[in-house]
């Protein structure tokens, strides 16, 4: 039988000469286009490098210029100014402290100086003065160390100023080869939500109680002397809810506002002009002035109200949560400057209100 040999023709131009075939496609080629081939695929190898360089480069980028960052940073400057404002602000309490205690004991030293210098000009002493004036030194010298026992104390129970973040993944799944850039780039910035504040009635103006920790406070004034109580904390950023229950109350309104914390409490703290709030929900109290309202009454005993401060948008709410009513005032921080605290009146003998936690 005769030997015939079938020659495959070029994929290009179909001579039958000089014919090779390519592993990788299956396509035969004469020589001049077997090497144009192997050039074709030398070009598609170069293209593939120059690919993946232009991804490592993204990759680079992606990692320095993650928008997380920008994130990031922003978070940290504002932490930083907000430990400006408690410091500043703790600066501010530290030295009215120092400066009232030295205030009191420079009137009591000058009065002594007098007392000394009249009895040394007209010689007229005795051992009982001379015993006098040394326990009022020994008394003025225990006042000047106790001053050194003021102290910084750390609530960490209360709301954080600071809110901490974390970064997390959203751990995807997926195998080596499904590795994409826009799979890198998944990736989340969590913000842990800060604790609710730890609010308490503190200081007192006029005649109430305080019990239960100070989360329940009872006026025991008449109606012509409704007594002010100003709660512990300080607020000067982010917003806050104080959430208050009425567990009895009078014929007259309940007062719900914040003033500034710069403004020192005196008995003459009922003309402060920095107060801003509601008696009740209808009759509105803008820079200590009550505006001209409505007479209607909406909070009766069982009643739970909502005290909202929104420091960055420089404004306060109050949500009266039995009928939905929400008021709101808008506070000028030039007449109220931050640290804001709040103020509760109490309008009746036996009103009595609660935080609730």
């Amino acid at each position: 039988m005769a030997f015939i040999n079938i020659k495959q023709p070029c994929t290009k131009c179909s001579k039958g000469a000089g014919i090779t075939t390519c592993n990788g496609c299956q396509q035969t080629y004469c020589i001049n286009h077997f090497n144009e081939h192997r050039q074709e695929l030398a070009n598609q190898m170069e293209n593939i490098g120059q690919k993946r360089d232009l991804l490592r480069q993204t990759l680079d980028e992606n990692i320095t210029e993650h928008p997380l960052f920008c994130q990031i940073n922003t978070w940290e400057q504002e932490s930083i100014n907000k430990i400006h404002i408690a410091a500043d602000t703790a600066r501010a309490e530290l030295r009215e402290l120092l400066d009232q205690t030295k205030t009191e004991l420079e009137k009591s030293i000058n009065q002594l100086t007098e007392e000394l210098r009249s009895s040394r000009e007209f010689d007229d002493y005795t051992e009982m003065d001379i015993k006098k004036w040394t326990q009022q030194l020994r008394k003025l010298r225990k006042t000047l160390k106790s001053s050194s026992t003021v102290f910084i104390s750390k609530n960490d129970s209360r709301k954080l100023v600071i809110p901490l973040i974390t970064v997390h993944n959203q751990q995807i799944q997926y195998h080596s080869s499904d590795l994409t850039l826009e799979n890198f780039q998944n990736h989340i910035l969590a913000v842990e939500k800060p604790i609710f504040s730890d609010e308490r009635f503190d200081e007192i103006i006029g005649k109430a109680i305080t019990s239960k920790e100070c989360l329940v406070v009872t006026c025991n004034a008449s109606f012509l002397s409704f007594p002010i109580i100003y709660g512990n904390n300080r607020y000067t950023s982010g917003t806050h809810h104080i959430h208050y229950g009425i567990d009895k109350i009078g014929n007259s309104r309940i007062f719900f506002g914040i003033t500034s914390s710069c403004n020192k409490i005196t008995e003459d703290s009922v003309s402060d002009t920095s107060v801003n709030g509601w008696w009740d929900l209808a009759r509105v109290v803008v820079n200590g002035e009550a505006q001209k309202s409505g007479d209607q009454k909406f909070i009766i005993m069982g009643d739970d109200v909502t005290l909202i401060l929104d420091c960055d948008n420089r404004q306060i709410q109050l949500e009266h949560n039995r009928t939905k009513r929400l008021v709101h005032l808008f506070i000028d921080v030039d007449i109220c400057p931050f640290p804001w605290k709040t103020v509760i009146k109490l309008g009746s003998q036996g009103d009595s209100i609660r935080i609730l936690q």
